[in-house]
């Protein structure tokens, strides 16, 4: 994965490597041979939206795509992320690539709150619209380790890769999240959580592993939320007149039914 960062001035805290040489106007270089540095990544992926986008047209796609994904980088910039990849309904962030700061588990831990609270925001404006997009939900993954850190290229001293376990760590933690869920490795736990034990609430959660040892992540939640997931309303069902909650109903035909045996008496016009 990789991304052009921007450059700009070394700010306070860095911790700076003996293998991360300093450039003009105080850019780091990344060597082209790599260097080994502690980061925190963090994955985010819209949960739901594969499944929307067989039913909702391309330009309505495209605008969900659009706002999501100008809503994240938006809470990244203001946490001092590096985005490194938009990839189909996911968002790739870095923290302490190239250069690593002390703070780094602590913002990366509140940039995946602040990235819930602002899709929660989204999602409710979203459903009032149209309710069709009710079963979205934002799953994240975060994890802290080592990674090498490579330019990609002789002559882009910008230009680099992350790879490591971490990366790959965050990945399978989004994976494993629920819409609405954060999960955090051990690392990124041990790392930010006394600091952050106020503002919010860390649980256990043992992960499924095959033939190595069961992971352990931690979910995070804020203590004090303030926004809501705001219900859709019911809707009714056009064969049998029950209600039928949008998030958990069969759609056909552009409507809901509450069974697959209702959508199937409509199709066959009973």
């Amino acid at each position: 994965m990789s991304r052009r960062a921007t450059p700009g001035r070394r700010p306070e805290g860095e911790l700076r490597g003996p293998a991360l040489a300093v450039g003009p106007a105080g850019r780091t270089a990344v060597p082209r041979m790599g260097a080994r540095v502690r980061a925190c990544v963090v994955v985010a992926r819209v949960r739901g939206l594969t499944q929307l986008v067989a039913r909702l047209e391309p330009p309505r796609v495209v605008r969900l795509l659009e706002e999501f994904f100008a809503t994240m980088t938006d809470v990244a910039v203001a946490q001092r992320a590096v985005v490194d990849m938009l990839l189909g309904e996911a968002i790739v962030l870095f923290y302490g690539v190239p250069v690593p700061r002390r703070d780094d588990p602590l913002r990366a831990v509140r940039t995946a709150v602040e990235m819930q609270r602002a899709f929660l925001g989204l999602r409710n404006r979203w459903v009032a619209a149209d309710e069709s997009v009710a079963p979205l939900g934002l799953a994240i993954g975060v994890a802290a380790g080592e990674v090498l850190v490579a330019s990609l290229r002789p002559s882009a001293w910008l230009d680099y890769t992350a790879v490591g376990e971490p990366v790959n760590l965050a990945a399978q933690l989004c994976a494993a999240a629920r819409g609405g869920e954060t999960l955090i490795d051990e690392a990124a736990y041990a790392s930010a959580s006394t600091r952050l034990v106020d503002e919010l609430l860390f649980t256990s959660r043992t992960l499924g592993g095959r033939g190595r040892a069961t992971p352990l992540a931690y979910r995070v939640t804020p203590r004090r939320s303030g926004l809501r997931v705001v219900p859709p309303r019911p809707v009714l069902d056009p064969v049998c007149g029950s209600k039928v909650d949008v998030r958990h109903g069969v759609r056909e035909h552009g409507r809901y039914f509450c069974s697959a045996a209702c959508a199937r008496r409509f199709s066959n016009g009973e």
